[in-house]
């Protein structure tokens, strides 16, 4: 039988014949295969509004009673929340908060809601606000063709 390293993050111990763990990790063993998902961060909590078949729907059906992005009136692609609903069921199904926009203006909206994405430790870190003003307006006025 072929030996094989433990699976264990960091071990590099031989794993016990036929198992995927050495002896120091063997308890987990059982758990094998049995992972859970990855997080995703915050929108863990609401992620499975945006899977449901509803929001599929109703969402499809609102682009195509409105399919131009307000901002810039190319196809829209997107029903953004024009507020934040942050796991807020009442707020995430009330269509008066909803808006179409491009993957343009959604991503921008997305950057300035998010700080820039400059809390903890999610994106760039030493970038002047000048040059995050700069990209913002150029994403918005189309100055920028590719993301």
């Amino acid at each position: 039988m072929r030996t094989t390293v433990c699976h264990k993050g960091g071990c590099y111990a031989t794993a016990l014949p036929g198992l995927h763990y050495c002896a120091a990790h063997r308890e987990l063993e059982a758990s094998w295969g049995k992972r859970p998902a990855p997080r995703r961060g915050k929108s863990t909590a609401w992620h499975h509004l945006y899977a449901s078949a509803r929001w599929r729907r109703e969402s499809r059906e609102f682009l195509a009673e409105y399919p131009a992005c307000i901002f810039c009136g190319q196809p829209a692609k997107v029903v953004d929340h024009i507020q934040p609903h942050r796991g807020d069921e009442a707020l995430f199904w009330d269509r008066s908060n909803w808006q179409p926009l491009c993957w343009r203006h959604h991503s921008a909206k997305t950057l300035e809601e998010n700080g820039y994405f400059r809390k903890g430790d999610r994106g760039v870190k030493n970038i002047s606000q000048p040059a995050v003003d700069l990209i913002i307006n150029q994403i918005k006025t189309n100055a920028i063709t590719k993301f």
